[in-house]
This record gives C-alpha cells, structure tokens and sequence, in this order.
C-alpha cells in the first residue's frame, strides 16, 4: 500500500526532489499508478508546485499510432495563392522552420486588436484557410496538421481547427461550437494536432482552417506572435466510438481510481469469448482472485470482485484484454483527491504561477453602487477561460474543506494541504465583499491584462446584492471558519463575522428574489447555509430559520407516487411549491442542495417536531433514486430528470455568437421524445435537455452527492452503492473506457483548457449527447463546453471523494 511515510512534508530542497525522483524512476518507466502519484508529490512539494502529467497514460499516446489506411495531403506552402487570412496579421512561407521539407505558412499577428471586446471575452483570431471546392470528403475520418508557436513571454497558447461545410448540415453549426477543435499548443516545438470527424458532417467541405486565438499579453510578454502551420492532410483511420452505450473496442471500463475496500466493485466487457476471468495482484503478479462474469443484454458481461477486499494494486484480465492498475483500499481515490487539488492550485489568480501564467489581473477592479472600489485579482479562475464567481468559488472551498475534515487522520498532508489552498479562495470571498451585502457575484474575463490601470484592457465588475452569493459566502465562511480558529484566530474571527452579516443580509432579501423557477432551489441553498451557522454558532435561531426554509423545499416536493406514469415514481422535486415544473438541470446543478439541508436537520435535531416531515423527504428522494437507475443499463447511471413536453423557458439560456440556433420549444420538444416515455406528456430523460450548454458530470455528481447524503441518513448502503457508481463513470466506467479527469486515470483525452493549458486534475464539463439524442457523446473534438474544465465539477468530483472516503 501507498507509504504515507514517505508523503510527511520536507523543505523543499531540490537535491531531495532529485534524489526521490531518480530513485522512483530509475528503472525507466514508472511501475504503477502508486509509483506514479509518488513522484508527482515529491517533485511538487504536495502541490506547491504544479504538478506534471505522464502523457504515455493518456488518449492521445494510443491515438498517434493508429495505422493510417489513407491520406490526403492538403498543400499549404506549394499552393499558397490559394490560402485565405482571416482576423488581423499577414500571412507568409517559411522555407527554413517546416517538419514536412516542404515549407510552412506563417500566421503572424498581434496579441490584440486596437479596442477590448465589451464582453471581456478574446479579440478575436488570426486564421487561416485552405479552400476545398465543396468535396464529399466522407472518405476521411481525421484531420491532421502540425504547427509551432513563436509567441515570447507566454506558457501556452490557444490553437483552433475549423471544418467549413456547406451541404445538407452547416459547418460549423451557427450559434454552436461543433465542427471546431481546439488545443493548448506550447511554444518552441513542433507539435501534431490530429482530430478525427466521424460525426462530422463534410459532405460539401469548402475548407478547413487552422487559428491561433487572440488573448492579449500578460506582463512582460510580447505584443506580437507567430503561428507556422505544415504539413496538412486527411487521414482514414480507425475510428473511436464516439457515441452510444456500447463499449470501445477490446476495452474494459472500470473505475481507473480503485475501489475502497468494503465497496462493490465491478467492471464492464463486451463481446468476449470468454466470461471467466482473473484480478492479478501487480506487486506479486500472482492471481488474487478468479471469477465468472455473468452475462448481460447486448454481450455485455459484468465482472464481480466484490470478494475482494486486501489492500493493493491490481489488474483485471479477461480473454486477451489486462487492465492498467488499480488501487483496492485506502488509496482508493487518493490519487484522484490530490490531482483535483492541483487543478484548483494552477487556477489561482493573481498569483505568479511558472508553467501557466505570471501574476495576473491586478487592473480588474470591482466597483459597489456608491463607487467604492476593491480589485477582483485572486481566488480561482472559475474555468477554461479566465472568469471569476463567488458561487464556483464558494463551491470549491467548501469541497475542500469536506474532504480535508474527512482526510485528517488517514492522510493528514493532504488535509493540511486543502486547509491552505481553501484560504485562498475564502480571502478571496472575504475581500470582494463591502459588508453591506454588496460583493463580487462573477465577472467574465477572457483575456490576459497588463496590470497597470488606465489602459485598454482594464476590466470593472459591479457589485451586487443576492441572496444566492450571501448564502453561498455564509456557508463557505462557516464552515471554514473552525479550521483556522487555532493557526490563526484573528482570520478566523473575519470568517464567523462575515458568516453571520452575510447570512443576515441574504435573509432578509429572500422573499425578494423568489420566483416560480428558483423557489426551490433559493429555499434549500438557505436550509444549507442556515445549519452552517447553527453549527457554527450553536445558535438555535439559525436552527428555526433552517427549518422554517425546509418547509419550502418539501413543499416544492412530489410526495406521492404518480400512479398514471409507467413508472410509478415520487421525491423528484419541482421548481416551486406551484408544482408548475419539475426541477431540471442542464450544466451546473444544486439538485444536491435540496437534500444537504434536509439531512443536516435530521443529524442536528433529531426531535425537531418537522423531523418525521424531514426524514419522510428524504425516503421519498430515495426512493426516485432507486427507482429510475434501472433506466441506463448497464452503467447504472441515474437519469437526469423528468420532463414535459411543450413545458420549458428559455429565459437566460443562450448561445453565444449569431442567434441562430437559440432554443426553441421544437428542439426541447424533440430531444424530450426521446427519453423513456411515462405518459403522453412526460418522458424520463437519461440525459438532460441541452442546447450550447452540453456537458453533464454535474448532474451526475449532484445527484451522487445527494444519494450519499441519502446513505448516511437512512443507513441504506444499496444508496452509497449508487453514488459511488455515478463517479465510477466519471473515472473509466463509461462506455469510451476513459477517466475523463485530465492526468488522473488511463486514456483521458485532451481538454478545452484554454488559458491553463493541460491540468493535471482537470475535470470538464463531461460527456454530452449529440443532437436530440438520449445517449453518451464524446467526440474527439476539443471545445466547449462538454470539454471545457471548470471549477464547478472539478469540485463536485472533490466533495463526492469526501463522501466516499467518509466511512
């Protein structure tokens, strides 16, 4: 098992990172995903470093050496009259810099344009073209380009791909991301950028093009760059399986962080020639345990090893298949806990960060209503792009917080560590609040700033009053403030001070902002935060404000089963107490809140005289758990929520660019029909309904955390069963055998990471689905959203490791 002796904090001597890294590697490749995690935490000082990724365990490793059954070259350098520049810059060839011998064309351009975008977001790109003449292309499966950045004083930048089509499917779809493909690209090297299109439509392709993103320069970076692209072509591979429920080819989808050791622990094959199999123990190569699958719809066979329970590293063998390595025990998910950190550690802004960016965003200023002003620089960037908000941050501070309170004893540096990094974002919180209820709510930034006042590229958000980042501040203020109440009693003192204003003034305004769509979600988030003062303060009036809020949520509950439903389900929550429409979400999710404070109460005030109401909610919630997992066999996904047709709203949902392709109640319509029809009108979707905003690891998630939650309330393991699997899924046991979490995991693919670059711990947005479909979709193709990495569901993962580890 993993020696924790080892991990005890040390100066950070650079002869001991040396002498621990030779010694874990002299043997060339790293032994096993234990050796691995090692060595990443000795050579970043347990995250104060960022952390470096073994890109042999990656997608892209097994992609590049597929064979290639035919080709295409695209001419550049010989066919240049041909070329079209789009966006600012010139274009020209290079005889000299090229990795065909042929020569490559040049992007040059600047950083960024004469005025900044109003939405903050990039100026634009420098892009260029090579026309096709309407071809059928279907031939082909994968593009393929090479290019090499000279851009001096930058860590990365951010390269794009287009395919133009103009047949019976527009390319790229107007008002989406599909048909583009982006990648972090690091200066001084010639890199390969490979992009397969099966799902592409190209049947009139008109060009495809390659760009470089305009960012601006951060301090002491050049104001100009230049982009060599060569050695173009069309490829006919192999293709991955992008879409469905059926398991990539000779693959075995597992959980690729382990299993705790009283888990159930299962693995997926399909179309095998055996069912029998073995799990081998990797440190004595002997077998620890031989075992019959059992046969599924579809030649799918499920392999149980349940039986075993030894801490160690194992593989899975079956037929002619062998899994990577696995942890069984305690370190289940120990790696994944870490690596999640890390992401959090490289997105801190306003913080000097060698690899990724130097101090940032010092000219982003937040102003209140009276003009006073606070910067907005620190906390975390929220996501791929370079944006701050309150409820991202808040949600991963009190992750962290969770899992350091959970991890205190079994691996007391990494609580520590969490401890440290969960500062950073309450001082965050705490400085971008004026203490009259005003604070920072987000603020979009998309481009990298100078840091000097008075230029074009200063950026101002206005402060605002909501209850919804009060509450999130009170319980991320609260929660925090005991761990520092020791190291440093005077922050705090600021914590439970701030806890208490900011509780005070979201209450007050609550009956303000409460609408037939957020009833639900408004009261639970104030039940959650109200118990974090109670708990806090000891304080019963917080206790009567918890329970007084409950009485909304349940209210907003369906209690009975709907006996008129094929499915005869009940729990499921709906916006508000009207019962208009069922509670759904698409992106983000706060389903999870619903129960946290329904469970808090149940803990604290187990004689409260609502606590048979309280304990009567989450039985019902349970109970539409259990119910609909039979829905997505044979993943055991919990299916997103139920819907009805010609019942939506579209009111702040939006795609960015040409308003083509805005929601409409046609497309809701279409993609509700294809759910699991329960009556004329409703349809239980495995999927949410989706339009820009495609990517669900947070729906999962939420409601792993909620069956969790669940779990321990109702003392019902077959619910702690179910949460586990929904991030099982998230980590390999999906139907494309990827850990989606960038560098954690085995055949993870390349992520939309924009400004950050390549993350270790990097979670997106996750699997989507394609079109109107009701099934998994993950292309190879690299935007957003479903690929973009946020903080939001890198700290969903977080807090549900907490839950998992909290035996």
């Amino acid at each position: 098992m993993f020696n924790r002796t080892s991990l005890k904090r040390h100066p950070r001597h650079p002869t001991y990172f040396v002498v621990l890294v030779v010694l874990l590697t002299c043997s060339g490749r790293i032994a096993n995903a234990q050796d691995l995690l090692r060595k990443q935490l000795t050579e970043s000082g347990h995250v104060h470093q960022i952390m470096k990724e073994d890109s042999t365990q990656g997608g892209m490793s097994r992609w590049v050496k597929k064979p290639v059954v035919k080709t295409r070259e695209l001419p550049l350098a010989a066919d240049f009259t041909s070329l079209k520049l789009t966006g600012p810059g010139r274009l020209s060839v290079d005889a000299k810099r090229t990795i065909s011998g042929k020569g490559s064309v040049v992007i040059e351009t600047p950083t960024s344009l004469a005025t900044k975008n109003p939405t903050n977001r990039s100026y634009g790109t420098a892009e260029v073209i090579r026309p096709l003449k309407g071809e059928d292309l279907g031939e082909f499966n994968r593009f393929s380009v090479w290019v090499y950045a000279d851009a001096p004083g930058f860590y990365s930048v951010f390269v794009g791909c287009t395919l133009y089509n103009e047949g019976s499917h527009i390319m790229p779809v107007p008002g989406r991301f599909e048909g583009q493909h982006f990648v972090t690209v690091y200066p001084n090297r010639w890199q390969r950028i490979i992009w397969e299109i099966p799902d592409l439509y190209r049947d009139s392709v008109t060009g495809f093009s390659v760009n470089v993103m305009l960012t601006g320069s951060p301090k002491g970076a050049s104001q100009r760059m230049k982009l060599f692209v060569d050695d173009m072509r069309l490829e006919q591979v192999e293709a991955e399986n992008t879409r469905g429920f059926n398991l990539r080819k000779n693959a075995i989808a597992y959980s690729h962080s382990g299993y705790r050791a009283d888990a159930v622990k299962q693995a997926l094959v399909q179309q095998v020639n055996t069912k029998d199999f073995e799990v081998i123990n990797q440190t004595t190569k002997k077998t620890a345990l031989k075992g019959t699958g059992k046969a599924l719809n579809n030649g799918f066979v499920q392999l149980d090893f349940s039986s075993l329970k030894t801490p160690g590293y194992y593989q899975l063998k079956i037929d002619n298949r062998i899994s990577q390595s696995f942890p069984i025990g305690d370190d289940a998910f120990l790696a994944t806990a870490w690596r999640t950190l890390n992401f959090f550690y490289s997105e801190r802004c306003g913080y000097d960060q060698p690899g990724i960016h130097q101090e940032c965003h010092q000219d982003v200023t937040l102003v209140h209503p009276d003009g006073r002003r606070v910067s907005m620089s620190g906390g975390w960037h929220d996501a791929a792009d370079l944006t701050q908000g309150l409820g991202n941050t808040a949600r991963g501070g009190l992750a962290m917080l969770e899992l350091a309170s959970v991890a205190a004893k079994s691996n007391p540096e990494l609580s520590d560590r969490l401890i440290e990094e969960a500062r950073w974002g309450l001082n965050w919180t705490l400085e971008t609040r004026f203490g009259d209820g005003y604070r920072t709510g987000g603020l979009i930034i998309g481009i990298w700033s100078d840091n000097i006042t008075g230029t074009k590229d200063d950026m101002e958000g206005k402060a605002t009053n909501r209850p919804s980042d009060n509450f999130f501040s009170a319980a991320y203020c609260a929660q925090g403030a005991p761990f520092y109440a020791k190291s440093d009693p005077v922050f705090s003192s600021w914590c439970r001070q701030a806890a208490i204003e900011d509780f005070k003034f979201a209450s007050e305004m609550l009956g303000t902002v409460v609408t037939n769509r957020n009833e639900a979600e408004s009261y639970a988030l104030a039940t959650m935060s109200a118990m974090q003062l109670y708990r806090l303060t000891k304080d019963k009036q917080y206790l009567e404000y918890a329970a007084g809020y409950a009485r909304v949520v349940v209210d907003c509950q369906q209690l009975e089963k709907r006996t008129d439903w094929s499915l005869p389900l009940r729990g499921f929550f709906y916006e508000s107490r009207s019962h208009r429409r069922i509670l759904e979400y698409f992106h983000q999710s706060n389903e999870h809140v619903l129960i946290q404070g329904l469970t808090m109460l149940l803990k604290d005030a187990p004689n409260h005289p609502d606590a048979s109401k309280w304990k009567t909610a989450c039985q019902a919630y349970a109970d539409y758990l259990l119910a609909v997992r039979q829905v997505i066999a044979p993943y055991d996904l919990i299916p997103a929520a139920v819907y009805e047709v010609n019942n939506a709203e579209f009111a702040g949902i939006y795609h960015e660019g040409d308003r083509v392709g805005m929601p409409s109640m046609e497309e809701y319509n279409a993609q509700v029909k294809n759910g699991v029809q329960l009556s004329d009108k409703f349809y239980l979707r495995r999927f949410p309904v989706a339009y820009q905003f495609r990517g669900f690891h947070a729906i999962h998630l939420s409601k792993a955390k909620a069956a969790f939650l669940l779990a321990d309330a109702l003392d019902n393991k077959g619910l702690r069963d179910l949460a586990t699997r929904q991030l099982e899924y998230v980590v390999g046991y999906n139907p494309f055998a990827m850990s989606t979490i960038y560098g954690d995991g085995y055949d993870y693919p390349p992520l939309y990471g924009a400004y950050a670059g390549d993350v270790v711990g990097a979670v997106p947005v996750g699997i989507e689905t394609f079109e109107n479909d009701d099934e998994p979709y993950m292309p190879m193709q690299v935007n957003a959203t479903y690929k973009e990495i946020w903080t939001h569901t890198t700290a969903a993962v977080m807090s549900v490791i907490a839950s998992l580890m909290n035996e």
